[in-house]
């Protein structure tokens, strides 16, 4: 059956059940209850001159008797039950033991419903004691302050302890691929030094392993691989999850063939639970380090894994506290200017200032203000009009926005990446970061599209590469990530600016309803004047008609001045001028 061809297909490669070990040691697992051997390498007859199958079903004590199996405090079955009861086998790994007069580690380690017991030299190619030097390189590696020299200091440390040709560290990114981001080499060695490896070149289960088996080793890659046995027909694979001599994924050996590698070494470095890296070493002959060796460079593993957990945490926390004293400056200068605009956009930090973007747009109160490498107003304008409709939430980011949007492709060099929060969604206001396009080269150490091959079975699977020439690719369309700290920043930014808007409204209205007071009081004032200027008047057009009434010797003259129109005063010319005058003004007063 044939399967569409990808790169998940090394995934599905079952690696802790490979049904055989490494030829530098010899195994057999018994069951946990009855301590009869269930499985065992067929190597067993190069070491001990037994041959594997005869020992099948066999208990632990005949066994020990015909290997002369000699330890200096236990029998092998008192070993057994001490592994059995302890909660890891760590505790007691590795145990000395002779078999037929030569010495050899035993590693007891669980698997399933059995024991597993591995015998390895106890000879190593190594030329001194490495836990001797441990102390001064601990030392030395702790002392370089930001987290790519303690990379390198830790790379260089570890090829003076184990004398490999290579040592790398190699970190894993986000979507799986690593990256080599320290390296010590010998000198006629060509660099991998920033060169970038797919995620498949290290799947996600054999990354799910180093989790648990924090040094790997592959003493040989040429070596012949030896094959696991039982005796009970059908059984299911014994788990080498925990095994230190599980055989390597075919598909590994010849990747490190393709390199020119003989042998290989890794520490895992772990960083809040995950697995963040690899120290990964290797040489250009075969090499093997015994297991209290691989041991101590796994503590020092353990030592860098919480010091770059710890150098890694302090530089996020420099860089949120940079972004957030930003922040903070920002909600100082909108408490001490009522213009919004200025404040944002015109000190000496700004609103850019609060993300690693390279450029930053205001819409606010019907105008578009920028800073720095921004689209134009009308791009602007376009892209505020997408986010009103497909802005869910106040906060909006992406890194590749010219993938969903396509009218930014034609911008893709100064906006691939955006991050928006919204101030007010009906007017339509809000603040646009901009990233541009991180059109960087990523060297590949060699074509990560793997090609496909045809398996003796009919089966289509990714092959290892074979070539590791730099092979760049092109990274069009995307920005750098956004940041937790930066959308922490945005969001406390966009927190202040609302506050401001909404005390700066709460003034507004406070001012309306004084106004509204005032206009009150005012149309109260108008009124009481009207009515007190109505008053004298009428009182004199009440005597003027009274006047008329009254008075017979009048003239034309006169009568004509006491009907004249308060709204159109006439020029008084009667005999009674003086008169008039008077009582007017006793009227009046």
């Amino acid at each position: 059956m044939s399967y569409q061809v990808d790169l998940t297909n090394c995934d599905r490669e079952p690696i802790h059940i490979p049904g055989k070990i490494q030829s530098h040691g010899f195994l057999i697992a018994v069951n946990s209850k009855s301590y009869n051997i269930s499985y065992i390498s067929q190597n067993v007859e190069s070491y001990t001159g037994i041959n594997a199958i005869g020992l099948l079903g066999k208990n632990i004590s005949e066994l020990e008797e015909q290997l002369a199996i000699a330890n200096d405090t236990a029998s092998l079955q008192q070993l057994l039950k001490l592994a059995k009861g302890a909660k890891s086998s760590d505790t007691i790994n590795p145990l000395a033991i002779d078999v037929k007069g030569t010495n050899y580690n035993l590693i007891i380690s669980h698997s399933v419903n059995d024991l597993v017991l591995e015998f390895e030299p106890t000879e190593s190619d190594l030329g001194g004691d490495i836990q001797k030097t441990i102390g001064r390189s601990v030392a030395e590696i702790l002392s370089g302050k930001s987290l790519s020299l303690l990379l390198q200091k830790a790379a260089s440390e570890i090829k003076k302890i184990i004398n490999y040709d290579r040592v790398m560290i190699y970190k894993f990114n986000e979507d799986g691929h690593g990256e080599v981001t320290a390296e010590v080499k010998n000198d006629d060695l060509e660099p991998f030094l920033g060169l970038h490896y797919p995620a498949s070149d290290i799947p996600k289960q054999a990354r799910e392993l180093y989790k648990i088996n924090l040094t790997r080793i592959i003493a040989d890659v040429n070596s012949e691989s030896s094959a696991i046995i039982t005796y009970e027909e059908g059984a299911a694979p014994l788990d080498l999850t925990h095994s230190v001599l599980r055989a390597v994924s075919p598909i590994h050996i010849q990747y490190l063939k393709n390199m020119g590698v003989d042998s290989s070494f890794s520490i895992s470095l772990i960083a809040h639970g995950e697995l963040w890296g690899l120290i990964a070493c290797h040489n250009y002959s075969p090499r093997f380090i015994d297991y209290k060796s691989r041991d101590a460079s796994k503590l020092i593993g353990q030592i860098l894994s919480s010091a770059l957990e710890y150098r890694q945490d302090e530089e996020e926390l420099a860089k949120l506290h940079e972004l957030g004293e930003a922040a903070n400056t920002i909600a100082d200068y909108i408490k001490k200017d009522t213009d919004f605009t200025f404040a944002l956009t015109r000190n000496k930090v700004t609103i850019k200032d609060v993300t690693t973007a390279t450029g930053v747009a205001l819409v606010y109160d019907g105008e578009i203000t920028t800073i720095g490498q921004t689209p134009t107003e009308e791009q602007i304008a376009e892209i505020v009009d997408w986010l009103k409709v497909n802005m869910v939430d106040t906060i909006y980011s992406t890194y590749r926005f010219p993938e969903i949007y396509l009218a930014a492709k034609n911008y893709s060099d100064v906006a691939s990446g955006i991050l928006s929060c919204s101030l007010s969604r009906e007017l339509g206001e809000m603040i646009i970061w901009f990233k541009p396009e991180q059109v960087k080269a990523i060297n590949w150490a060699g074509n990560p599209e793997k090609p496909v091959e045809e398996t003796a079975d009919g089966l289509l699977q990714l092959s290892p590469r074979k070539s590791f020439d730099s092979w760049t690719q092109i990274v069009k369309n995307t920005s750098e990530k956004w940041k937790h700290d930066e959308i922490a920043a945005v969001l406390k930014v966009r927190e202040d600016v609302i506050y401001a808007i909404n005390r700066k409204a709460n003034e507004i209205r406070i001012l309306n309803e004084r106004l509204q007071l005032a206009y009150d009081e005012l149309d109260t004032f108008s009124y009481t004047i009207s009515h007190d200027l109505r008053t004298p008047l009428s009182s004199i057009k009440n005597y003027s008609e009274l006047l008329l009434a009254s008075n017979k010797s009048l003239d034309d003259s006169a009568k004509k001045c006491s009907k004249g129109s308060s709204r159109a005063p006439i020029k008084c010319t009667c005999s009674l001028k003086r008169s008039c005058i008077i009582r007017a003004w006793a009227v009046l007063t």
